[in-house]
């Protein structure tokens, strides 16, 4: 997700979020490693749980990271799931994905389009403006809303607000915390905004776009798009610790997430902040393991989508800030130089994760930090550093 401000507002959805929590306190540690775990013979084992010691010194809650590289696979975690019952944060910890949703949305709608037999939707979907799909009640309250396609939706070339950066949104979060929300009524807060730019002109990164994206999957196939996930993606691949927020019970060794609300260095339970999950921009949870399946069928072994579907997955638009926007994925970390990531980053507003293989080195690294990161803290700058070591660990 994009910043997420208005501290004050956020201090009052602490005293009621606690209403029919989704999130329950962590009572039993995370999942055993599937693997004969050799980490311990890596050659940069010592290294990388140093990395991680070091930053759970220095305020982050609770990390699990996995490697993969040329010389195996390694998993490691530091911290706590959760700080008040004292669980640790292990490597088979469930914690929250946050926008790597997006990864999961952008790679099922190149599933449904290989299955058009089932689906009737092809590759040239991608062309379509969205109006095709959503009634006019829709779209004509929606910047760009007649214009725009489900390609562009996909790149973040529409020019639509962000639901995220609206103040109102907050203030119907504030008098229900735990709302599981519809799409339509998400889309209710950019209704009659200004485009950010015309439709193709540039990129900037916006969750609604996605909800577009889920809504048009469901209007396509008569289908709920958390049911064609699980059909075309979890099931498939044995992802059988990979949750999606609120159309799954999530279990009981999911992390709390965290924030230090006050910017004091006391850092506060916001794990029942709950901010629209499960409308395609948001909403799984997982563990390091059930997502190196998914990476590595989508990105490494490219088992998981057709080599023609991916490669149009990796047809990089326009650039926003520090990413490029492929079909559902992002291009980042290009200040590697030829070692750029693909995949995609998750913030939300007490989780922290990151999911990205650079193709030149053939490494993975995949992450949890159960603190939010993405608005202004003392810790923000804590978990800068922490990505760049470890990026630069992981690629030496």
């Amino acid at each position: 997700m994009k910043n997420i401000h208005h501290l004050l507002l956020i201090v009052l959805l602490i005293c009621l979020s606690c209403r029919k929590a989704q999130v329950r306190l962590t009572t039993t540690i995370g999942e055993p490693c599937p693997w004969t775990d050799s980490s311990n013979i890596h050659p940069k084992n010592a290294a990388f749980q140093l990395l991680l010691e070091k930053y759970k010194r220095k305020g982050l809650p609770g990390i699990s990271l996995l490697i993969s590289d040329t010389k195996g696979t390694w998993i490691g975690a530091a911290g706590k799931a959760d700080l008040s019952n004292a669980i640790d944060f292990v490597p088979g910890t469930v914690s929250k994905a946050a926008s790597i949703t997006k990864l999961f949305i952008g790679t099922l709608v190149f599933k449904l389009m290989e299955d058009s037999v089932n689906t009737g939707m092809g590759y040239r979907e991608l062309n379509k403006k969205i109006s095709n799909w959503l009634p006019a009640g829709i779209t004509n309250k929606l910047a760009n809303g007649n214009t725009i396609t489900l390609g562009q939706c996909m790149k973040h070339e529409t020019g639509i607000p962000d639901i995220i950066e609206e103040d109102k949104f907050y203030l119907a979060v504030l008098n229900n915390p735990n709302k599981k929300w519809q799409p339509e009524e998400l889309l209710e807060f950019i209704y009659g905004k200004p485009a950010l730019f015309a439709a193709g002109d540039t990129a900037v990164y916006s969750n609604t776009n996605t909800v577009l994206v889920a809504m048009i999957i469901e209007a396509q196939t008569g289908k709920k798009h958390a049911d064609l996930l699980k059909q075309y993606i979890l099931q498939p691949l044995g992802l059988n610790h990979t949750y999606y927020q609120p159309h799954d019970i999530l279990p009981p060794y999911v992390a709390q997430g965290y924030y230090d609300l006050y910017n004091n260095g006391s850092i506060v339970n916001v794990s029942n902040l709950v901010t629209g999950s499960g409308n395609g921009y948001g909403g799984i949870y997982s563990n390091l393991f059930d997502l190196f399946r998914f990476a590595d069928a989508l990105l490494i072994k490219q088992t998981l989508l057709k080599p023609s579907s991916l490669l149009l997955m990796q047809t990089y638009g326009k650039q926003d800030d520090t990413n490029r926007y492929g079909y559902g994925l992002q291009k980042s970390y290009m200040d590697n130089g030829i070692d750029y990531g693909i995949g995609h980053k998750g913030r939300d507003l007490g989780y922290t994760a990151n999911l990205f293989y650079f193709p030149n080195k053939n490494v993975l690294h995949i992450f949890f930090v159960n603190y939010g990161t993405d608005a202004d803290s003392g810790l923000k700058e804590v978990f800068r550093e922490f990505t760049t070591e470890m990026i630069q660990l992981s690629l030496q």
